[in-house]
């Protein structure tokens, strides 16, 4: 009968070991929202990196391409660089459609570099941050040599630097940068774009 009186009262409280209680439960989530607040700046952190990175490789891939077509092709090739107030910054070439840059990914500036001690920075004023939507054209010659900048003299401005960066943070920079009249491109980031 003992067996029975067990059996019986296994029964009448069968969930009585499963589950949580409240208090777990508020425990379990207050551990998880202070992990979650500890991780969460260094993920957005991560994917600005990310998106930043793979916007520089498209500008400097795009200059690539506007330089290596004016070559083949033995015809002049403009690279554009904007603001689309819609979608975004893009780049593109003369042949080619616009390619728009990592979503909340900007131009942060274009700068002419004149060399010099120490080498003179010099907004180059049609474009970001001044007037967002006017872009940024450099065309390529035969040879693939820079000859034009907005339609002036590719050698008045010296090193041209384009920099782009997320927006609502500017201690994160990529940036790319022709360096000589042969074309010569670097890129570079945060302290190599100051």
């Amino acid at each position: 009968m003992m067996w029975l009186f067990r059996r019986n009262r296994k029964s009448l409280f069968p969930n009585r070991d499963r589950g949580f209680t409240l208090i777990e439960v508020l425990v379990v989530m207050i551990i998880v929202g202070i992990l979650s607040a500890i991780a969460a700046p260094g993920w957005l952190g991560f994917v600005n990196n990310n998106r930043l990175s793979s916007s520089q490789s498209r500008v400097f891939s795009t200059l690539k391409e506007a330089q290596s077509t004016a070559k083949r092709s033995g015809t002049s090739t403009i690279f554009t660089i904007g603001n689309d107030p819609t979608n975004g910054a893009y780049v593109q070439t003369s042949r080619s459609q616009a390619q728009y840059l990592e979503q909340n990914v900007q131009i942060f500036s274009v700068a002419s570099i004149t060399s010099g001690s120490p080498p003179v920075v010099t907004e180059i004023t049609t474009v970001v941050p001044t007037t967002p939507t006017v872009p940024l054209t450099i065309s390529f010659n035969t040879q693939g040599l820079p000859t034009l900048v907005n339609g002036d003299a590719f050698t008045t401005y010296g090193q041209i630097r384009i920099v782009l960066n997320p927006k609502n943070t500017s201690n994160l920079k990529r940036c790319t940068t022709i360096t000589t009249i042969l074309g010569a491109m670097r890129s570079g980031s945060d302290r190599d774009c100051d």
